[in-house]
């Protein structure tokens, strides 16, 4: 049974040699470095080193070389393990008289093969000829030469599939892209004919309705005769309804608009504090029949920006209309500013307040609260979304702060100019 001393540093890179070896029936002894390894030798010389190269204290070629200037070890057979794959480690190899060389990592079959080869009978015989190191050397640099051109082969071949694949995820993909882009297309186009009907639908609509609510107000005038209690009740409410139902029909007319990117808008100087304060006058007498206090703050100078009236007003109409809606007692307040570059109407009420689970709903069409306090409230979902649009239709934007049981602020800024 041939005797192998295996010189490794690394205990883990050792224990596999070392289990490797076991398995083919070797006799095997360790060392962790190159002196410790020539001490061994010359207190009990192997039939075969397996050495690593790069080691602290003697490195494998020191090692290697002391074995072979050692006329009674110079027979035997030295395997240098190595990473190193410049050709100076080569001639360095050669000139240690090293017998052959296994580069890391190896397959466990091809270093079985090659210390099997250094410890058969007839390989044994000519140990210590400078030829036959050589030759075997040639041998082994050969087969680790053809190792690794298979290597790069396979990995080439590897690199081949790669790119075939990533052809087809490519090719794949465009063709996702030009499917998305077409069902985004077709997406638009639907949208623009949803606009399109509902506007056209309003439209039709809003004039019956008007029809009917100018004839009710005939009636109500009494223009054709004298009106019972009752008659009089039941004029009244069919204005009202179909007064909710125009209101609701302008709404999703403007939400349409600028869904389809129809809705203009008109810039031309307006006085602010007077378009202020006429809003706020037509809110009064709903503010009264709640008997909520109604106030005005307006700056002591005239103010005056370049901004589309009617968007204005329908702006400050619809806060306005939630803030009374939603606020049973107490007072709802309305500031303007206009300091810096932007001009700001704030309205603020003393009502319930919106939930802070609520608050991300507040701008979405048709999304309507549902509290105790504001479930008697009715309206269409669509004023505080319309006037978030109209809002940055004129550069600007709608921002509110709300504490739940205390009142809510909401803020219409647009540019100062």
């Amino acid at each position: 049974m041939s005797e192998i001393l295996i010189v490794e540093d690394s205990p883990t890179q050792a224990e596999r040699l070392r289990r490797q070896l076991l398995m083919q029936q070797y006799r095997v002894r360790l060392a962790n470095n190159g002196r410790a390894a020539l001490e061994a030798i010359r207190a009990a010389a192997p039939d075969l080193v397996l050495s690593d190269i790069v080691m602290p204290e003697m490195n494998g070629y020191e090692l290697c070389a002391a074995i072979k200037a050692d006329p009674a070890l110079a027979g035997i057979p030295v395997v240098l393990l190595t990473s190193l794959t410049e050709s100076r480690d080569v001639r360095r190899g050669i000139e240690c008289g090293a017998d052959s060389f296994v580069r890391k990592p190896y397959t466990e079959a091809y270093l079985l093969e090659r210390v099997a080869a250094l410890l058969a009978p007839e390989r044994r015989a000519q140990n210590g000829d400078g030829r036959r190191q050589l030759i075997d050397l040639s041998i082994s640099l050969y087969e680790q030469a053809v190792q690794m051109n298979a290597e790069l082969q396979e990995r080439e071949r590897q690199v081949i599939e790669l790119n075939m694949k990533l052809a087809q995820h490519a090719q794949t993909l465009e063709s996702t892209n030009r499917e998305i882009a077409r069902q985004n297309a077709d997406l638009e186009a639907a949208s623009r004919l949803k606009s399109t009907f509902i506007a056209s639908v309003s439209h039709e609509l809003r004039t019956p309705l008007n029809a009917i609510i100018g004839f009710t107000g005939a009636l109500q005038m009494k223009l054709s005769g004298p009106l019972t209690a009752d008659q009089e009740k039941q004029l009244g409410i069919i204005r009202t309804s179909a007064g909710h139902l125009l209101d609701l029909i302008n709404d999703i007319l403007d939400v349409a608009k600028i869904e389809a990117g129809t809705m203009k808008v008109n810039p031309e100087p307006v006085p602010c504090h007077l378009l202020v304060q006429e809003t706020v006058d037509t809110v009064r007498q709903m503010a009264a029949q709640k008997n909520l206090e109604l106030r005005l703050e307006l700056p002591p100078e005239a103010v005056v920006v370049s901004t589309d009236r009617r968007a204005f007003t329908q702006i400050l109409l619809n806060l306005l209309s939630n803030a009374i809606k939603f606020t049973e007692r107490g007072a709802v307040t309305v500031r303007l500013a206009a300091e810096g570059p932007m001009l700001e109407v704030a309205v603020s009420d003393t009502g319930a307040g919106i939930r802070p689970e609520d608050q991300d709903k507040l701008f979405k069409a048709f999304s309507q609260l549902d509290s105790t306090a504001t479930r008697h409230a009715d309206g269409t979902g669509l004023g505080l979304y319309l006037s978030g649009q109209l809002a940055a239709l004129l550069g600007g934007g709608v921002t509110f702060t709300s504490t739940y049981g205390a009142g809510s602020t909401f803020t219409f800024a647009l540019p100062n100019r």
